[in-house]
């Protein structure tokens, strides 16, 4: 084996453990969980394992001093664990007096260094220099009796691989944790994100049922008042439903009871009447029962309905039908080009000059929470029919 390919060997039992950990750091702050430190200890020495039983084994000419590696992982990261086990569980497996003394020095040496300098930059150039220092004594022990400066001068080299080996893997730390840091900061500003989507869907929603109330308070006397105070009511309840949504933070909670579809339709067109002069055709069956959230539907067709009834500048015409357990409703407004109708579900995006663009978007998420299905249908300058596939009440 060649020199290049057992340094490249060594070099990748040193480093695989730790490859392994920075996967498993990942992983666990995809899915937000904490990771567990004992992963590291695990890795530090899994990786001083790997060196102390194969470095030899691949290529004997070529001694390797990648043992310091780990150890200094362990110190550079402050795991008192892998620093006790890697600096004193190997004195039972050293036989020899003169290593063992060199060993223990050393190991003395560097603890105290760690105990003693809060400067990582310091007391990493100190353990590498004791280590130097070590390496350098073991070699003379070891050629007592024929002294080469070639192999001397290889056993420095090896030491300043274990070096940048070591500045490599803690690179990779902190390059893992600056990923880690954007991943959380970018979690934060999803947050944010839905903090404002919240703010403006409440606000969009919250409109329409105020406008329904200053509308019938307009019209308000005390002859009709029997006839608009529930109405208003209602409005005012639907509001309420509203404010919560915006606390429970986009949350959205469906309340299913039976209830006829059709009663609701009616309702909701007779409210229609509000917003401008509309021609509304109805063709379905007086009872259509299913199990559903009344206000939460009532908001998906009010925003149907308006949006409809903007589409034709309030003075068209607006069929609405039942047929096969699917809630039609069509209009012979302006209509949208099919990039519009491909982006009319995306969050924020509207052709109103004063939309929010979560109004059709909530439409489907509210749909979607019933088990059903939303699905909009439009040409540019005729018109646009959304369909709502409903699911019968078994109750009935």
């Amino acid at each position: 084996m060649s020199f290049f390919d057992a340094t490249l060997i060594n070099i990748i039992l040193v480093v695989f453990p730790f490859l392994l950990y920075f996967i498993y750091l990942v992983y666990n702050y995809e899915f937000n969980k904490k990771a567990n430190e004992l992963i590291l200890d695990l890795s530090i020495i899994t990786s001083y394992y790997f060196v102390l039983k194969y470095q030899n084994n691949i290529n004997p000419e070529y001694p390797f001093f990648l043992l310091s590696v780990p150890l200094f992982i362990s110190y550079s990261k402050k795991r008192n664990v892998s620093i006790f086990l890697l600096s004193f569980l190997p004195l039972f497996a050293i036989n020899d007096q003169e290593y063992l003394i060199i060993f223990v020095v050393e190991k003395i040496l560097t603890y105290v260094s760690y105990l003693l300098i809060k400067d990582s930059k310091k007391f990493n150039m100190l353990f590498w220099i004791i280590r130097i220092l070590s390496i350098i004594s073991y070699f003379l022990i070891a050629n007592k009796t024929f002294f080469s400066m070639e192999n001397m001068i290889k056993s420095v080299l090896f030491a300043l691989l274990g070096i940048f080996v070591s500045i490599f893997i803690v690179s990779l730390f902190k390059k893992t944790d600056n990923l880690i840091n954007i991943y959380m900061n970018l979690n934060d500003l999803k947050k944010e994100s839905q903090i404002k989507n919240s703010l403006f869907q409440i606000t969009h929603e919250i409109k329409n049922p105020i406008a329904v109330c200053k509308g019938y308070l307009d019209m308000f006397s005390k002859d009709k008042s029997d006839k608009y105070i529930p109405i208003i009511k209602s409005e005012i309840d639907r509001t309420l439903i509203l404010m919560q949504d915006f606390l429970s933070l986009n949350k959205l909670k469906i309340d299913k009871d039976l209830m006829d579809i059709t009663m609701l339709l009616d309702e909701t067109i007779d409210e229609m009447s509000l917003y401008g002069k509309i021609t509304i055709n109805k063709n379905y069956d007086e009872e259509f029962y299913v199990d559903g959230d009344y206000n939460r539907l009532k908001q998906v067709l009010v925003n149907i309905f308006k949006n409809s009834i903007e589409a034709t500048l309030g003075d068209g015409i607006i069929d609405v039908s039942i047929k096969n357990d699917v809630l039609i409703i069509k209009d012979n407004g302006k209509g949208m080009n099919p990039e519009t109708l491909k982006k009319i579900k995306e969050p924020f995006f509207t052709t109103k000059i004063h939309g929010t663009g979560l109004g059709v978007p909530l439409m489907y998420e509210i749909i979607e929470a019933h088990d059903w299905k939303l699905d909009y249908e439009s040409i540019l300058d005729e018109g646009t029919t959304v369909k709502i596939f409903m699911k019968k009440s078994k109750i009935i």
